[in-house]
């Protein structure tokens, strides 16, 4: 379909999706890091620690490492980058972030774009960056998202088969080898597919997810999802070219809806946009939504070097999401 080649490349549809004030020299250039960016990634096949009674029992899988796991469902191969700050304590549990790609992209593009790892350094936590079911920078669809979805302005999104909740607990299971989790705040975040994703966990599973933190995507009709509140904060730009900001306004409504909020919100303002906090809603499902002027297809307040998914120009959405999961999902 056209829009997926539009997300990969830009250039037959308009050229940045940054918004206006977004660096030159993204428009031009994928989002996804080259060998040298990641040169410093130490490959490993994730073998099992001799002592399986224990949380941050292997050692040696500091930093920023690259990850292969081997599923029992198809694709049974499956790749991902976890970031754990060396000065962690591996005893110590702590919060994990799952950073979802969008369409065409990779975990390693998330780790560059999204700025997670400085994050992690400063309030001591994991995250981790998986590749979708065809493995990083593929054509196919990244992650199974449901069946339904509000489609893009060039039609239906793409629905993976595989098992995209398995891939995500096997990935905290073997964050759980080098370091203690608290399985209690894991929280999934995501952008364009990613933030289809990001909606459908927790729409399906807040049982794993203690919230969710969707960027520029949208969702299905939510008659299926399990019963329960979800914390959520929702971004989307109103100049987005790839997936229309009305398929994450519907999203927020429904969201307000599952959760028993108002339709009030207190609104703040934030760099070159706003987030609306709704009003009325329970202790464990506060509902959010941050809408940024001009901006196109791509994460707000990402790196200057991230590439035309990357707009440095807004808020920081990474920052944003971390203090609503701070406020409202502990």
């Amino acid at each position: 379909m056209r829009w997926l080649a539009c997300a990969l490349s830009l250039l037959a549809c308009g050229g940045s999706t940054g918004g206006d004030d977004a660096p030159a020299d993204a428009a031009g250039t994928d989002a996804t890091p080259t060998d040298a960016t990641v040169a410093d990634v130490a490959l490993d096949s994730a073998p099992p620690r001799a002592d399986a009674g224990a949380c941050g029992a292997r050692t040696g899988k500091r930093g920023l490492t690259s990850r292969t796991l081997t599923m029992t469902t198809a694709p049974t191969t499956r790749t991902y980058l976890v970031y754990l700050p060396p000065t962690l304590d591996p005893t110590k549990a702590v919060p994990l972030v799952i950073v979802h790609h969008g369409y065409t992209m990779s975990g390693a593009a998330m780790q560059v774009i999204t700025q997670y790892d400085a994050l992690a350094d400063a309030q001591g936590i994991a995250v981790a960056y998986p590749d979708g079911e065809g493995g990083p920078n593929s054509l196919g669809a990244p992650w199974n998202v449901g069946q339904g979805n509000c489609a893009s302005y060039e039609g239906a999104v793409p629905v993976a088969t595989g098992d995209d909740f398995g891939f995500d607990e096997a990935i905290r299971a073997d964050v759980e080898e080098d370091q203690c989790v608290d399985e209690k705040h894991t929280f999934v975040t995501g952008f364009s597919m990613g933030a289809y994703f990001s909606h459908h966990v927790g729409c399906m599973r807040p049982d794993f997810a203690r919230a969710v933190a969707p960027h520029s995507g949208g969702t299905h009709d939510f008659s299926t999802c399990v019963a329960g509140h979800e914390p959520v904060i929702v971004f989307h730009g109103d100049a987005d070219p790839v997936i229309p900001k009305a398929c994450d306004d519907a999203a927020v409504a429904q969201w307000i809806a599952k959760n028993g909020c108002q339709s009030s919100a207190d609104v703040v303002s934030v760099k070159n946009g706003t987030c609306s906090y709704y009003q009325g809603c329970p202790a464990d499902g506060q509902v959010a939504y941050c809408t940024f002027s001009g901006l196109g297809h791509a994460w707000a307040g990402g790196a200057a070097d991230g590439g035309i998914f990357s707009a440095p120009n807004y808020e920081s959405a990474t920052d944003l999401e971390w203090a609503f999961f701070q406020k409202y999902a502990w």
